[in-house]
């Protein structure tokens, strides 16, 4: 059965009609045998008739004409497989057996020329004409140039050469048209590459004579014999191969003979296409030197192809990259843009995170009554998912600090708010201080974290609060998290850390460890709590050197400096 198919779905929507009676009308009106909703479309606009020969269109005086193939029709017009017919806007093709049409509308190419080329599943008939006399295997690749046209095959190789830097779509519709001054005996030239299927697409297509305004149909399974043999082949007398019984579809299609050649990636692995030329009328076959060459300008093909997708891969990245470090940007702005100023405290912090985002989080928040909050997180895993869950806990400190009475409620609301599924099972190590300056009194509460370690003005370091570390939050939704406190004295200094700081790395694949952090707090002598952060710092990057940063580093240091 015959049938008509919208080409674009935006004017009536995708839609098949079968034609299933001798007369079919084509109009607006309700009542037509194909009824098309369009304003710009006649009531009776035109009719399709089905006679002994085949399938014609003739237009019924509609009031913006009947176009087949962009013609515009007058009296009646043949159809052929794979036309195109256009009433205003709308665009329908033709298929004279639906069967061989189905879902593959999408391999119907109309292209500048008026030419068509229609990439078919079901033509067994012509899959069976196809003699492979010559195979070439791309690892015997030998490329000749015949005196015969050499020059001509010269200058036409040297033109795709110069065009192989361009994008794909610009380099395909210039690489057939120089497949036809290459080989003089082809009419039909077609280049077909992989969809992100894997399914062989059809990408530019030629006739050599301009106004041909025939269909002409490609047998996909053929060329998925060449992608599968990874090998070129030849077949140069295709109507009268002796095991092929002559059928109205080869007298048709006229090919008297065929080459097609695989287009491989650099390391011969994968097919990336297949290159196709026929030979429909000229009467001459193709030579195994012609199908020598037509490897060579596969390779061309390959190499024009890949150097595309790697262009098309970088920009991509750079794209990336650029709203990665925008994401950057946003994300320190929800890091404190400066340290808290408070009479004979001083303060440093450091943040650099293992990708452009990280999960590490910390944060100074000046209470009503004169007290500061400081804390600091660190989400498990890194990159997007972690700093999105970072920006979330920045958000849920200060809204928690404002709801709940208690400190410990506040950490405790926190755990109940990361505990529920939607964050994919991640914890969050976290540490949360509050600093009276009026009593130099520093409570805490600790959910997981490495302890906050405090340095005597003698060198003697202490981890705080080690046996009322709760569990990490988003655990387990019922934790208690008890306070610690003390009272820090002129001169002490109190040091958080990630365990990014406690894990950097060396070349020789050593930590740092909490240990290493300890040892070289003992060594620290420096009145000034910047130095004395920064001092840090430079150690720890010292100790890793040119070593990539394997996990979000972030630190906040206190010092109680009377004047």
């Amino acid at each position: 059965m015959a049938s008509l198919q919208t080409r674009d779905s935006n004017t009536i929507g995708h839609q098949v009609f079968p034609i299933n009676t001798d007369v079919a009308r084509i109009g607006r009106y309700a009542d037509c045998d194909i009824c098309l909703d369009h304003n710009g479309v006649s009531r009776e606009h035109a009719r399709l008739i089905r006679e002994k020969n085949g399938y014609y269109i003739e237009d019924l005086q509609s009031r913006n004409g009947t176009f087949l193939n962009d013609q515009q029709v007058t009296g009646k017009a043949r159809l052929r497989e794979g036309d195109l017919l256009r009433f205003c806007n709308v665009e329908l093709i033709f298929s004279s057996d639906d069967t061989n049409f189905g879902d593959h509308s999408s391999s119907v190419q109309i292209l500048s020329d008026k030419s068509r080329a229609y990439l078919s599943d079901a033509d067994e008939e012509l899959d069976n004409a196809y003699t492979v006399k010559s195979q070439i295997k791309l690892t015997d690749k030998r490329p000749v140039l015949t005196s015969a046209n050499a020059a001509v095959k010269l200058q036409a190789m040297i033109d795709i050469g110069r065009n192989l830097g361009a994008a794909v779509d610009q380099v395909l519709p210039q690489l057939v048209q120089n497949l036809l001054k290459i080989f003089l005996q082809a009419d039909c030239a077609y280049i077909l590459l992989n969809d992100s299927s894997g399914r062989l697409e059809l990408k530019a297509f030629q006739h050599r004579d301009p106004n041909n305004q025939d269909s002409f149909r490609i047998s996909r399974s053929i060329l998925e014999k060449v992608a599968q043999s990874k090998a070129a082949i030849l077949s140069d007398d295709v109507a009268n191969d002796s095991r092929f019984e002559p059928s109205e579809s080869i007298v048709n299609y006229s090919i008297y003979s065929i080459m097609a050649a695989p287009v491989m990636d650099y390391d011969q692995s994968e097919v990336l296409g297949v290159i196709q030329v026929d030979a429909r009328s000229t009467g001459r076959k193709f030579t195994y030197e012609d199908l020598d060459l037509l490897v060579s300008l596969a390779y061309q093909v390959a190499v024009s192809y890949q150097n595309a997708k790697l262009h098309e891969i970088a920009m991509t990245e750079k794209i990336m990259e650029r709203e990665m470090n925008i994401a950057n940007t946003v994300q320190r702005g929800l890091l404190p843009l400066a340290p808290p100023t408070i009479p004979n405290y001083g303060f440093y912090d450091f943040y650099r995170p293992a990708k452009y985002l990280g999960g590490d989080y910390y944060d100074y928040i000046m209470l009503p009554d004169g007290r500061l909050v400081f804390a600091l997180g660190d989400v498990s895993g890194k990159g997007v998912a972690a700093s999105l869950l970072m920006a979330k806990l920045s958000a849920e400190v200060r809204s928690g600090l404002i709801i709940e009475t208690t400190f410990e409620g506040t950490v405790q609301r926190l755990n109940r708010v990361f505990c529920e599924p939607r964050w994919d099972n991640r914890f969050i190590t976290f540490f949360f201080g509050v600093l009276n300056p009026a009593t130099n009194e520093i409570v805490f509460h600790n959910a997981g974290h490495v302890p906050p370690i405090l340095v005597a003005t003698d060198g003697t370091v202490t981890m705080l609060g080690e046996p009322k570390i709760g569990l990490p939050l988003g655990v387990m939704d019922d934790t208690e998290y008890p306070e610690s406190s003390f009272v820090i004295q002129n001169g002490q200094t109190l040091v958080i850390i990630s365990d990014g700081i406690t894990d950097a790395m060396n070349s020789q694949g050593q930590y740092f460890t909490t240990e290493g952090v300890l040892n070289y707090l003992k060594k620290v002598r420096t009145e000034s709590v910047i130095e004395f952060g920064k001092n840090l710092i430079n150690a720890i990057h010292s100790f890793a050197g040119r070593e990539p940063q394997s996990d979000d580093q972030s630190l906040i240091v206190v010092g109680r400096r009377d004047t």
